[in-house]
């Protein structure tokens, strides 16, 4: 650097050195002062930088109650009696040091001031996470990007001291996405590198559109007004039908076409998208079965015949949506009692047993035990990775009387002098024929246990039957885009807005039958069995556990106003029918169940 020298009259070369110097000085701003603490500065080692700290006063945001020696949750009279023993400690009057004291007693009217208090332990609570910038390593650039987002935001006034900075995981910088997959922060510049977290492997940056919000609002307002132009259709026309209750109307008709047959063996055969139609629960005296009429239409008659143990419901002009075999005899003393809706798309039916207080396992001829049974004879857990089913068994059963027997399309569980119960996987229909066929577990997989045990209500000894169906791992695809959430029966979503189906097609309620059976049954016995819906049991808390309902309070609006219009229209003669049993039967019923 060259020094210009001005002299000027009367001015000597010494003093000329030193305004030359003072000159230098003063155009560059720096003084003695200054210079040497740059100098100290600059001599410091990296190991130095802890000093930055140093420059903090009350880092972790409890010096308050340090001071006073008293805990986070003091309360106020604790407090109070805390800064009178300072106080005598630490009072200049009394020998103590004044520093120490101030410190003390503004700790003292901090705390005790409960509004004061409030905003230094909210101050507290935020201090973790302050970012003290010089203090980590972090890759260079994304200002620009972040500064633009806080001015889109409108947050350029906002304490910056006080707020979260949160980083990207790729490379450290402010991050501005989370990727919908894994959840993971990053940034603009690495919106265009894969990424991987936990138990999502490398994959792609997701993220949710703009507008998507938006978009999902107008689908559920969407969504309502279809509901209510469905409602007012059926108020003009009771024949009204959706395009999935014609779709399904239409499935009927080609099922059905399919398998009744002119000789009748259709009669003792069970077709599980029949079964569909129908369900049945059984209380001591009385089996209810609750039918969806797809044909059903409120101008056509609808034709029920009752023959001892034959059931037949067929409407006008339709085939015959149940044509079977009964699988236990009824008892003919009593008329079969039937309900059905003014639209006749619904229709309830009681029968009387034969024997009071026999347990019917089938419904009709050819059906496996408990087929279409609202209160299965196992209880079912389903995870993202398994299905468990639980039998409790008496406890002379042995491995040696259980069978089973998996396959891709189903299973089969056999316990000698007990059950058979088959059961069909649900599968998920193909949407091109180039997709892959889905798998509902993985074979190799699965096994069972036969283990002792305690029955849950009674607490007696008996023996439990546990059968692990494991599933497959997620695919590339719910890798990608599910969160590594299997797509299965789980998050199926169905033309009635329901998400979700049951595991077993055989257990699947696709017509709301469980609502009008719980009615009947709640009618009948004061309690009835609920088995949680899919919407119910794959969401949060998960309550897929059966239980027994016995205060009216509890039950679904659905099955309170079903339960009234069965009380309603229930015939006079019931009220004043003589529910006695003949003592011969009691005695036959008695000696053959010792």
């Amino acid at each position: 650097m060259i020094g210009v020298t001005i002299k000027t009259p009367g001015q000597s070369d010494a003093s000329v050195g030193d305004e030359t110097h003072t000159t230098t000085r003063e155009r560059f701003g720096v003084n003695a002062d200054a210079r040497e603490r740059i100098l100290v500065r600059m001599s410091r080692s990296d190991g130095a930088r802890a000093h930055v700290w140093d420059s903090i006063d009350d880092l972790r945001g409890d010096a308050h109650y340090i001071a006073l020696g008293v805990c986070a949750r003091a309360t106020t009279s604790e407090i109070k009696r805390a800064f009178a023993v300072k106080a005598r400690e630490l009072h200049p009057d009394k020998g103590g040091n004044a520093a120490a004291f101030a410190k003390v007693r503004k700790a003292y009217e901090t705390l005790i001031d409960p509004k004061l208090r409030r905003t230094y332990d909210a101050l507290q609570k935020e201090h973790k996470y302050r970012y003290i910038r010089g203090v980590t390593q972090r890759a260079p650039g994304g200002e620009d990007s972040l500064l633009d987002d806080i001015e889109r935001l409108g947050l350029e006034n906002v304490c910056a001291a006080t707020q979260l900075v949160t980083l990207c995981e790729v490379c450290g910088r402010p991050s501005t996405k989370e990727c919908f997959v894994c959840t993971a922060l990053f940034c603009d510049f690495c919106e265009r590198k894969q990424h991987w977290k936990g138990e999502v492997g490398l994959h792609w940056p997701v993220v949710q559109v703009d507008g998507k919000m938006a978009k999902q609002l107008g689908q559920r307002q969407l969504e309502e007004k279809r509901k209510e132009d469905y409602e007012r259709a059926q108020r003009e026309d009771p024949n009204y039908r959706t395009d999935s209750e014609l779709q399904a109307l239409r499935s009927f008709k080609e099922i059905a076409a399919e398998m009744y047959h002119p000789d009748g063996r259709h009669k003792k055969r069970y077709d599980a998208r029949l079964a569909q139609n129908y369900m049945w629960t059984q209380s001591m005296r009385s089996v209810f079965v609750a039918v969806h009429i797809p044909t059903g239409y409120a101008d056509k008659e609808l034709h029920c015949e009752f023959n001892g143990d034959y059931v037949l419901v067929q409407p006008e002009d339709s085939l015959p949506v149940v044509d079977r075999v009964l699988a236990r005899s009824t008892d003919a003393r009593y008329p079969v009692q039937t309900f059905q809706t003014e639209d006749k798309r619904f229709l309830m039916i009681e029968m009387r047993k034969a024997k009071i207080g026999e347990e019917w396992k089938k419904l009709f001829e050819g059906d496996s035990d408990y087929a279409r049974c609202v209160k299965p004879p196992y209880e079912l857990k389903e995870s993202n990775s398994e299905v468990l089913m639980e039998f409790e068994l008496p406890f002379w059963i042995d491995s040696e009387d259980v069978g089973v027997n998996i396959t891709p399309m189903g299973i089969r569980i056999k316990v000698g002098g007990e059950f058979d119960v088959e059961r069909m996987f649900w599968k998920k229909p193909k949407r091109k024929e180039k997709d892959d066929e889905f798998n509902a577990i993985d074979i190799e997989e699965c096994t069972w246990s036969l283990d002792d045990a305690f029955e849950r209500e009674s607490g007696d000894p008996c023996k439990v039957l546990m059968v692990l169906l494991a599933k497959p791992k997620p695919d590339e695809q719910d890798m990608q885009y599910k969160r590594g959430v299997r797509s299965d029966n789980r998050n199926v979503h169905r033309d009635d807005e329901r998400q979700g189906v049951r595991f077993f097609i055989d257990d699947q309620d696709s017509y709301f039958l469980e609502t009008i059976l719980q009615a009947a049954e709640f009618v009948e016995t004061g309690s009835a069995w609920y088995q949680p819906p899919p919407n119910v049991a794959y969401k949060p808390p998960f309550a897929s556990t059966g239980r027994y309902i016995r205060d009216f309070e509890e039950l679904a609006k659905d099955v309170k106003e079903i339960i009234t219009t069965l009380l309603e229209n229930r015939p006079a003669s019931a009220h004043i029918e003589e529910d006695i049993f003949d003592i011969d039967d009691l005695e036959n019923d008695s000696a053959s169940m010792n």
